[in-house]
């Protein structure tokens, strides 16, 4: 029989990295040469992909190709420094790769996501990693990942409307990381609710032995 797959999103579910979204988007302002902006501007930049960010922080559209390569520079300079796993990010993983395939679903870039997994020392744990492409939303990398895998039970796990919405409407249960980045309107959404990453865990277990 098929192991369950689990499919995760990355940053505000087991990567907490605003504070890496903040800076590396400080950093590509200043070397655009554009105003920057507040932090919690800049914080809305983490969760959409970067076409989606940057008319957030007011980059022009014929700069766009501009932004995307020097923010993800400025992205990879920093990962190491200040990007870091949500506290229990790392136990739940190991808890649960015995019991279920884990795949990464991502609007993160495949340089990014390939450098944080380096970092992490987690470029063994996961079946399948799916990050950004341009042409395509987060639901179409979601069933594209399914397509692949063809899993016989599967669920979607994300802090944000994205992650809820791709899960729903590729017919999985989506769980909220209610610890992330998203708020009580956008977890609202989601089948169920997890508010730590104990409880995450659990039910993520609970799913996985069924």
């Amino acid at each position: 029989m098929k192991k369950p797959v689990i499919f995760f999103d990355w940053d505000g579910t087991l990567c907490d990295s605003m504070q890496l979204c903040i800076e590396e988007n400080r950093n590509t302002l200043r070397l655009l040469g554009l105003p920057d902006q507040p932090d919690d501007v800049l914080r809305r930049c983490n969760g959409p992909t970067f076409e989606e960010a940057a008319p957030i922080i007011g980059i022009p559209a014929d700069r766009m190709d501009e932004y995307c390569r020097v923010r993800l520079s400025c992205a990879l300079d920093l990962v190491e420094k200040v990007n870091r796993l949500f506290p229990g990010a790392r136990e739940l993983l190991t808890a649960l790769k015995p019991h279920a395939d884990l795949c990464i679903v991502s609007n993160g870039t495949e340089a990014y996501l390939k450098k944080c997994l380096k970092h992490f020392q987690l470029e063994d744990v996961f079946r399948l990693v799916v990050w950004s492409h341009p042409e395509r939303t987060k639901t179409q990398n979601l069933a594209l990942a399914i397509a692949e895998l063809q899993p016989e039970r599967a669920v979607m796990v994300g802090d944000r409307s994205g992650d809820i919405r791709a899960g729903k409407a590729n017919g999985l249960p989506a769980i909220a990381a209610a610890f992330g980045y998203g708020n009580a309107e956008e977890w609202a959404k989601a089948d169920l609710c997890a508010h730590t990453m104990a409880e995450l865990q659990s039910i993520l277990l609970k799913f996985a032995k069924e």
